[in-house]
């Protein structure tokens, strides 16, 4: 005991020895409260935040949190020991003071920015399927957070009031609105976009005018990232989504039904009255000649000639449509109650164009192909039963059959 009583003399008579003993207890006390809180602060964290809900909130979170937290006990220590012990020089204690009000205005900043991230991790976790991002909040809570951490250092470090900081930052306020223009008009696009609910993650998207078509997988302050069917990855600026034209694909895949409308060309030439012989001809298959008899007039004679057949105005492209119509409303891929139609557009040069217009009950990709590709392939196939011809342009093959074999 007097040993120490003689060491503890000898320093508090030498003062500089006494400054550099007490320099390096606050030292020590931050390290060592930096250490203990390290260890102990995920179990408290744990206990105070997730306490309800263990099993939901990975650990991740609390070692997240509680590693902010780590790094303010040790400023929190240093600065109140620093006012119990006696006699340091005053320039060392408010040097001391000023430092630990900087670095725990820093890590608060970082605690509530850590914060805000798990928000909005737990919020895309728990709402993935109702597909509504906050990121864009988030971030803009985030900015808001680093621009009054700035105004408070500058406050600690020149020991004035924060008011009077913002009252001298009046004077470069345009200058702000200029360096933070366009993080402004994101902020505004970003909020319209989510208020008026009409791009959500997971949506399909297509911008002609940058050639993107495929899926959102993040919404964020500044920019909007898609995913595109070739697996490429584009961003596009959130303002370009009130300025630019888009496509958004999702109605159609809450609606149940997949649109196809694609059209066919008939050679006109191929095009005539229905006669007699037609008839007979399509009577080899029952259930085509079924379907094609249901659409004729009630008072069909039993044996229509060829007269009936052009008073009637029934042609052999009408019968065509009318069966392909009904053959389409007996699928069990072509939605019944929404609009099914099989209509002739205006003659071009290629022919007579006949538009098929439905809907597919499946809104998947390839069930979409599988469909469209089964109709137009039964249509190419079962038109020459009608007597009609599909067109397409002459080709080698077509001319060389009028030419004749080669001379010798």
């Amino acid at each position: 005991m007097s040993v120490f009583n003689t060491i503890w003399s000898f320093i508090a008579e030498n003062y500089i020895l006494y400054v550099i003993f007490f320099s390096g207890v606050l030292l020590i006390s931050g390290l060592v409260s930096w250490l203990i809180s390290k260890f102990f602060l995920v179990f408290l964290v744990r206990r105070l935040f997730f306490a309800t809900h263990k099993q939901e909130v990975p650990l991740e979170k609390d070692v997240r949190i509680a590693g902010k937290l780590a790094n303010m006990v040790p400023v929190v220590a240093v600065y109140t020991l620093n006012q119990f012990i006696p006699n340091l020089p005053l320039h060392m204690v408010d040097s001391i003071n000023t430092i630990c009000g900087i670095l725990f205005i820093v890590y608060l900043a970082n605690l509530i920015n850590e914060i805000l991230e798990i928000i909005n991790l737990s919020w895309v976790r728990k709402t993935r399927k109702k597909n509504h991002s906050i990121k864009g909040y988030i971030q803009v809570g985030k900015i808001g957070v680093h621009v009054i951490a700035v105004i408070l250092v500058l406050a600690t470090m020149s020991n004035k009031s924060p008011v009077i900081i913002l009252s001298s930052l009046g004077a470069v306020a345009a200058v702000l609105m200029l360096v933070f223009q366009h993080t402004l008009i994101s902020l505004v696009a970003n909020i319209q976009v989510s208020t008026s609910d009409v791009l959500q993650l997971g949506d399909w998207i297509e911008m002609p005018g940058s050639d993107i078509s495929g899926e959102v997988i993040d919404i964020a302050l500044h920019t909007i990232t898609v995913r595109n069917w070739d697996n490429t990855i584009s961003r596009i600026p959130t303002k370009n989504f009130i300025t630019e034209a888009y496509t958004n694909w999702q109605a159609m895949f809450a609606s149940g039904g997949r649109r196809i409308k694609r059209s066919f060309y008939i050679d006109q030439l191929s095009i005539s009255f229905a006669t007699p012989a037609l008839m007979q001809s399509l009577e080899r298959l029952p259930l085509l000649h079924q379907m094609v008899e249901e659409t004729l007039p009630a008072d069909k004679p039993a044996s229509p000639d060829e007269s009936w057949f052009i008073e009637q105005g029934i042609t052999n492209v009408g019968l065509f449509r009318q069966y392909i119509a009904r053959w389409l409303g007996k699928r069990g891929d072509i939605r019944g109650d929404m609009y099914l139609v099989v209509r002739p557009l205006a003659p071009t040069a290629q022919g007579l164009p006949v538009e098929v217009y439905c809907f597919t009950s499946s809104t998947l990709w390839i069930d979409y192909e599988a469909s469209q590709a089964e109709i137009f392939e039964y249509i190419y196939a079962i038109s020459h039963y009608f007597q009609l011809n599909i067109y397409q342009q002459p080709t080698g093959s077509d001319f060389r059959r009028f030419t004749g074999p080669p001379s010798a």
